[in-house]
Formats: C-alpha cells, structure tokens, sequence
C-alpha cells in the first residue's frame, strides 16, 4: 500500500480559519500537519461534509471522532488524530478509497479548527505493500518504488509505532546512512532500497517508504508500505512420513501459551500461515487439523492424509507479538512405498478381549490412537500395550500389542499405531498402520418364514443422530432394499422392515418379517454423521424349511450340494445349533482332513462338498451354506455285508411266500373246478419243527399220501398257528400195493 504523507507549514494568522487542499491515492494513506497545537485537555473532533444529490435540504457534517480527549492518540477506524514530538496534532487516514474524497473540518474545541479538501486519484505505483521477514541478527533490506516523476525529489523513511509515526532518515542524496539504516536511490530503476542490520524484535513492523514533495506551504510523500518479521528461529528438526499414512506434530511453545501459533511452508514464501483460528479447540484449514492448547503451550498439527506434495521446510511457529516470531524449522521427508502404510481389520464380540498387534521401528517410542468424528487421532491411555519380541532378524523393528478387555460400541472404529519421536521443541508421531476394529453380536438364527429382531447397542452421545440398518455395505451408492434410518424416538417402517429407536437405552431395534432366503446375510448398524460408520454387526441366518437326509456306510464316499449368495464365506459345519457354525464353525478352505474337499460354481451360486472314506463318526447333523443354510442328516452304518444278507434273507422270503400264494390259488381253481358233488376226505398232518427258534427262516415239508380207497382228491389243511412260517410246499404221491 502506498501512503500520502502531507505535511502542512501554515503561518499562523490570528482569528483566520486555514483552508487547505490536498491530494492522496487510492490505495494509499494521507498523514497532515495541522500545524496546530495538540491541547491534551481540550477536546478533538473530525467531520466531513455529506451531500444530498436527491433531497434539496442543505448538506449535512457527518461526525467520524465525537469530541474526544485524550493524552496522544485518538483512533476510530481508518481515521486517527495524534501528537507528534512537536506536540502539533497530525491527521492520519490509511487505505484511501474513493468514497474518502470531500471536505473536511478538523479541530480542538472552543479553540481552533481547519477546512481541508481532499481528491483521491488512481495510480499503478501507489497500491503496493510489502512482507518481508528476516531472522533476527541478520540484514533486511526491502525496496520501494517511485514515479518518474518524482526522480530528483527527496526520499523518507517512516516507522509506525503503537501510537506514533516517527521519521527514521531524510535523504536529499543517493546514499544516506543513520547508525543501523541506509538508503540508496536507483534512478534508473525508479527504486530506492532501504537497509536495516543486525536486526532485533524491536525493529518489526510496518514502514513507510517514498518521495518527499514540497509544495508551497506545506509537503507530502507518495510512499510505499511494508510490513517487517522478525523471526527467532529456535531449532531445526527432521520428520519422515508414509504417503498415504498420518502425521502429528506438536510445536512446543512453553513461554508463549496464550500466544497464536501457526504453520507454513517456506517453498511459498510462509504467505499460507494455517492456525485453529480460535484456542483450545480443533479445527480444519485445508488438508489439516490444528488445535493450540493454551495449557501446555503446544500447537498439535495433525495431516489427515499424507500426500507427496506435503514434503518440504516448515515453519512451526508463535506470533510473540504483531510483528515478531519465534519458530521451529522441520524438514518433512514424505517416502512413498509398498511396506507402509499397512490397512488390517479386526474384529470382536462384545465384552470380551480384543488384542491388536503392531511393527515400529526399534529406535522409537510406540504411539497407539483412536480416530474421533473429525479424522483426528489422538493418543490412547487406557489400553494396556504389552511389548513382544522383535520379528526382524537384524532387530530393526519390534512387534507390540495392544489390548482392549470387555470391549463394547465405544470401542469399535478406526486405530492407528506408529512411531514417536521427541526432539528440544518439537514431537512428531508418524501413523503408519491402520486399523478397522468391528464389533459383532451372536447371529440370528430363524427359519424361513419367520420374523428376526436385530438389536443395534449404539454410544449415546449418538443418540440424536440417524442410525441404519443396512445388509452388505452402509455407503449411499451401495444401500440394499432393505436399508433404512431412523432418527430419535421415532418408527420407520417400510415393507417388511421396521426400526425403532430407544434413546433411554441407547438401541434400535431393526424387524424383519417373511424371512427369505434373500434377507439373509450380514447386517450393519450404523450411525450417520459426516460420513456413515459403520461399528456393529450380526449376520442373520435363514434356515430353509426343506433339509437333506443321507444313508451311506463305512468306506462310501458323498457329494453334497450347498447354497450360498456370498463368495467369502462358505460354510459347511457339524454342529446341533447352525449359530455355532458362525462363531465357531470352520470354513472350507481351513479344513485339514484330506477326506474333505470342495468345488466351487460361483455363477450357479453353489458348492460341492466331498468327503471320502466315510466313517461312523461321520454321522451326525450336518449345516450347509452361507447365511441360508439347510439342514443335512447324514448317517453312515459300519457294517455294510450283515445289511447286505437281511436283505438276501428279505427277499428270499418274499419270493417264497408269492410261490405258496400261487400255488394254493391254483389247487383252489382245480378244486373247484370238479364240483362240490364229490366226497370229501380231510387229511391233515402234522410236521415236525424245530424245537429252538433261531434268526434264520423256519419252514417245513409235508408229505401227503393218497388212500388206496379213497376216490377223491385230497383236501389239506394248514394251521398257521403252529407255523413260524407263511407258507408251505406240498407234494401228493400213489402209494402202490
């Protein structure tokens, strides 16, 4: 910015009233002489003249400073009114606009008063300001630069001060030293440059630099405007980071708690300087998180997602004051590989214990954080972390763990370990394994056709956001039919789904009725906040109606077929409760008995399972699938010939039976075909039959003889009741005399 610096020399003329005119520049400050005395117990005032352009009434003063007293300095807004050393009263107004244009009245009441008029023009060479920052006990120096016009005019140096300016050098030559400053004038380039050494916190600020221009009565200066640092650089640290991984860094500023605290980087000249912008709190500029604790006096800087571009010297630094700096300088090295950053999951039931392991470096401090709601991850100190023994054979890195007992909603969510590393001012963590710890509840178990509840525990400073219940994914883009949310108190339902949410209790409760086949799966409860988390699942298991039964035996092999809708889990079990076979079942691929194997049709959405050799300890209750299961009952006998020879025996029998049942039929026809005219003899005979029954079949032979005087067929009689048989073979012989 340029500043107009006007300085009047009036002839004092008693009773007169002083009318001056002045010009200034957009963009720049105007500073008058008033030529009159200050009087610190008499009251100041400072009008400008309003026109009306669309009313007739007359021009009206608007007051800018209202008859205020005071000792030196009087400030409202851009206009102030001040006591120099010559305890005359100067006239200052900073960043002219055009709208600043008029006339004025300036004065102390009941004494004295001025009428000035000012323009305000426009000019390229007068809206220039400068920053300019220099390490304390080095050399400064800034350039400033002038009209053509003003080639042969003298040039001046101004300080601002906190109720002051003050004159440091006026140089009517090309070169003019004052102890520490000097000037130099290139007319060639139409620039004067301003030299300060060995500089000191006392020599920040604001300086004004220009031509001093001599009209008549009174003088002023086209000036440009820079703003001096004075930066104390404290110590210089190094930091190594993963892309793609997190980074905090805590600047320690013990002596400047209540101080602001900033970062920039110096690739860009530190004109990006991010801080929280408000105390003891987090918040975000850009692609950081920044949080000035007043307390310790410490700014925690945290890099959400580390990025190539992120390497490079920074300045971490407090503003002692306006124009003076204390900073550490960190040299941040960003390596981009395949070893880090390392993503795992974990997953829990809740209430019991959960143990996350972890690889740092040997040389560093283990650092292990819980990411909150904004990204930011801060440390943990109620885990217990428990160190192992190193993995690597040349000890460069250790293995630690950390562990969670009695796990519960508040637990669950996304973790970081890493290494710390402390230097005299400065701490930085490097994050580099991310972990997703999830939490699971014991599965629904219910059959086709059925109706499940799916209880959602959820930690109640959620309580008034909108909870999910969602069946595969919870993201926007991949939301199921079956998907809904739920706000405090109230019921959603829709179709065959219904969620009600109990604050008091801190659950809701998802209900899903006409169980099928499709509404199987693993369902997620979810909290929406910025962004959907997921932190609690079950997996509700839908039982089909129609089960399978198989009869082998020892030494047969079997091929059963399984159902499944989800190609990373496929589950064949033994077990009485198809809710064991997700807790503590054994996937397919983890099987070490040879007998077993698989086949997979994953665009039928079936697999085979094969067990050869089958043994008696085979049988049992077998369940089949994913989350829709049927039920297998496989028996296998052990003594496959014995079941071989009842069958034998079985049909033997039948066939025996079917053989007397025809033959009775026939002689009954044959019988019946000689009348019932004939006489009729009964013969009947007794056979002899064992006397110990055995398992075996029992039959007998019976022999029938013909009387030589009889004259008629004979008519047999069998009495079941003394037979362990169905049937009977019957011959009939002549007996020759």
């Amino acid at each position: 910015m340029k500043i107009l610096l006007i300085f009047f020399t009036f002839s004092l003329i008693s009773g007169a009233v002083r009318c001056v005119s002045v010009t200034g520049y957009s963009g720049g400050s105007l500073l008058v002489d008033s030529g009159k005395l200050w009087y610190s117990y008499y009251s100041k005032y400072m009008a400008k003249l309003s026109k009306n352009y669309y009313l007739k009434s007359p021009d009206e003063w608007r007051t800018i400073i209202n008859r205020r007293t005071h000792d030196k300095w009087i400030n409202e807004g851009r206009f102030t009114l001040f006591r120099n050393n010559e305890e005359k009263l100067m006239i200052y107004i900073r960043d002219l606009i055009q709208h600043d244009a008029g006339r004025y009245q300036i004065g102390v009441e009941s004494l004295w008063y001025i009428d000035m008029t000012l323009k305000v023009e426009e000019d390229s060479c007068c809206n220039v300001s400068k920053t300019v920052m220099v390490n304390i006990g080095e050399t400064a120096t800034f350039s400033c630069e002038y009209s053509q016009n003003h080639i042969n005019d003298p040039k001046i140096i101004f300080k601002e001060g906190k109720d002051s300016i003050e004159e440091l050098i006026h140089a009517t030559d090309t070169w003019k030293n004052k102890q520490r400053f000097s000037v130099s004038d290139d007319k060639h380039k139409n620039l004067f440059n301003v030299r300060i050494t060995a500089v000191t916190p006392d020599d920040g600020g604001v300086y004004l630099c220009g031509v001093w221009i001599k009209r008549h009565s009174y003088s002023y200066s086209i000036i440009n405007t820079v703003h001096l640092h004075i930066m104390t650089k404290v110590g210089v640290s190094r930091a190594t980071g993963h892309s793609g991984g997190r980074m905090m860094i805590k600047c320690e500023h013990p002596q400047h708690k209540t101080k602001p605290k900033y970062i920039c980087k110096e690739s860009d000249g530190c004109s990006e300087r991010k801080n929280p912008g408000v105390q003891d709190e987090w918040m975000e500029n850009g692609d950081v998180s920044l949080y000035d604790d007043t307390r310790a006096g410490v700014l925690m800087v945290f890099f959400r997602e580390l990025k190539a571009a992120d390497a490079g010297t920074y300045r971490c630094g407090v503003n002692v004051s306006h124009y003076t700096e204390s900073f550490t300088e960190l040299q941040l090295d960003i390596r981009d590989g395949a070893k880090f950053p390392k993503t795992k999951t974990e997953s829990a039931h809740l209430g019991e214990e959960v143990y996350i392991t972890c690889q740092i470096p040997e040389e560093h401090k283990v650092h292990f954080c819980k990411e909150d709601d904004d990204h930011i991850c801060q440390n943990i100190s109620t885990s217990a972390v428990t160190e192992m023994s190193p993995s690597s054979e040349r000890n460069e890195e250790r293995v630690f763990t950390v562990s969670i007992s009695n796990v519960s909603v508040r637990d669950a969510g996304v973790y970081w370990c890493g290494a710390e590393t402390r230097d005299t001012h400065l701490t930085f963590i490097s994050l580099t394994t991310k972990i997703q710890l999830n939490l699971f509840m014991a599965p629904v178990v219910r059959r086709e056709g059925e109706s499940a509840e799916i209880f959602c525990p959820y930690d109640s400073i959620y309580k008034s956001k909108l909870k999910s219940l969602c069946k595969g994914k919870c993201s926007t883009r991949d939301r199921n039919t079956l998907n809904e949310t739920v706000r405090e108190e109230k019921e959603t339902k829709t179709d065959r789904l219904t969620l009600n949410d109990d604050v008091t209790a801190s659950v809701f409760t998802g209900t899903i009725t006409g169980l099928t086949a499709e509404d199987a799966g693993k369902y997620w409860c979810a909290v929406t906040l910025e962004r959907e988390v997921n932190y609690l699942y079950t997996h509700l298991i839908v039982i089909m109606n129609e089960e399978l039964n198989l009869t082998k035996y020892e030494g047969d092999d079997v091929s059963i077929q399984c159902k499944h809708h989800d190609e990373h889990q496929k589950c064949f079990c033994k077990a009485h409760e198809p809710s064991m076979c997700v807790k503590d079942g054994v996937s397919l691929e983890k099987i070490r008995d040879d007998r077993f194997s698989f086949s997979d049709e994953a665009s039928t959405g079936v697999f085979t399972v094969n067990i050869t050799d089958l043994r008696e300890e085979d049988s049992g209750i077998y369940w089949c699938g994913s989350h829709i299961i049927t039920k297998v009952h496989l028996n296998v006998n052990n003594d496959k010939n014995k079941d071989s020879s009842m069958i034998i025996i079985i049909c033997v029998c039948v066939s025996l039976l079917l053989i007397g049942g025809f033959t009775l039929t026939v002689c009954k026809l044959r019988h019946k075909r000689r009348g019932d005219t004939h006489t009729h003899t009964s013969v009947q005979s007794t056979a002899q039959l064992p006397t110990i029954l055995s398992d075996e079949l029992l039959y007998a032979s019976v022999s029938f003889q013909k009387h030589e005087e009889s004259l008629s067929e004979a008519s047999v009689t069998v009495s079941k009741n003394e037979l362990y048989s169905d049937y009977a073979t019957v011959s009939r012989r002549m007996r020759l005399n």
